[in-house]
């Protein structure tokens, strides 16, 4: 039992640590280094003043990720990022999980009559591909109106976004479980006494609801990230996205346009790095490295969390099943009226 205990508490230690230390990291180069960092430089010389290299850089000591072609650390770059691409992700997490909470009470509280209706609407988010559905509603703001928008709008308009396209899945989720919740026992037995709702909630469903609602918010961070990863493929950076036209076509005379993450936001380093990937990997694989410890860290958060709740559960309704059984013998019955032959 305790190694059970001990395993959980150490993924979730090893998690929170990894993401706090990248987001401290990230507000500490914001605020103190940025301010004082030199130039990048595309040319490497030696002491004899002999040139040696030309940006973009392979990994070394003084590029532990290797740079890009302007000669920019990609370690930089990525704490640069962190904050956008973490940050970001817990803000729409928290905002699925408040809104699927307040959507789903609502729901709990609707006729049944109703709720069948919403079911089979909400049915159908179950197979619609999130990262198309994503596109097709962010694109507009992000790619093909961008010069008409300001930075601001491209970063709160795709938030509200990803948070809305989860809210009616996730709601049905929490009017399940609080049905699940309120059709047990005490709970019962409480509302035939005359407590109200607040009491209801207060008392015997907030203390199962939360920790489903925390874990909840885990996984959804977890689910984000790898939005953000796919819409990046798609040219749609979260941290905001910037079109610049780059050269013209030799044949046809059209302009030729690349898209540029403004943040440094991870899935716009792989996206706009992309054509680099087989002269230079590693501008594709620290990125993509990032993205994929970050996914891990939250997951073995979100494990951490899900193990010592399901044993706990799973041991509440082993000793309640322990505690209602009883032998049937012959002292249980008692003779009412006995009839004479």
């Amino acid at each position: 039992m305790r190694k059970f205990w001990f395993s959980n508490r150490l993924m979730i230690a090893i998690g929170l640590m990894f993401i706090v230390s990248l987001l401290s990291a990230s507000m500490i180069f914001e605020f103190v280094i940025e301010q004082d960092r030199t130039p990048p430089e595309k040319l490497l010389f030696d002491e004899n003043n002999q040139l040696i290299a030309i940006a973009p850089f392979p990994p070394s000591v003084q590029y532990p990720l290797g740079s890009d072609i302007d000669g920019n650390s990609f370690f930089l770059k990525i704490i640069d990022g962190a904050k956008y691409t973490i940050g970001l992700s817990l803000i729409i997490a928290f905002g699925r999980v408040s809104l699927s909470f307040l959507g789903g009470y609502l729901l709990f509280l609707m006729p049944s009559r109703f709720n069948k209706r919403i079911n089979n609407l909400s049915d159908a988010f179950h197979y619609t591909p999130t990262t198309i559905l994503t596109y097709v509603l962010i694109a507009p703001v992000v790619l093909t109106f961008s010069w008409s928008y300001d930075l601001t709008t491209k970063i709160i308009y795709p938030v509200i976004i990803l948070i809305l396209v989860s809210a009616p899945v996730l709601s049905m989720y929490v009017r399940n479980e609080l049905n699940l919740i309120y059709k047990k026992d005490y709970v019962i037995t409480s509302k035939l006494m005359g407590a109200n709702h607040f009491h209801l909630y207060r008392r015997h469903v907030s203390p199962f609801l939360k920790p489903k609602l925390l874990l909840m918010f885990v996984q959804q961070v977890g689910q984000a990230l790898i939005i953000f990863a796919h819409l990046g493929l798609l040219n749609i950076f979260i941290g905001g996205t910037e079109t610049r036209l780059m050269d013209f076509d030799i044949e046809t005379g059209e302009p030729i346009y690349r898209h540029f993450s403004m943040s440094n936001e991870w899935s716009g380093l792989i996206s706009q790095n992309f054509e680099y990937a087989i002269p230079f990997p590693w501008m594709i694989l620290a990125p993509v490295t990032a993205f994929a410890s970050a996914i891990l860290a939250v997951n073995s958060i979100a494990y951490g969390l899900k193990g010592p709740f399901e044993h706990y559960q799973s041991k509440t309704k082993t000793t309640i099943m322990k505690e209602t059984a009883s032998p049937v013998t012959k002292d249980k019955f008692q003779m009412i009226k006995k009839i004479s032959s």
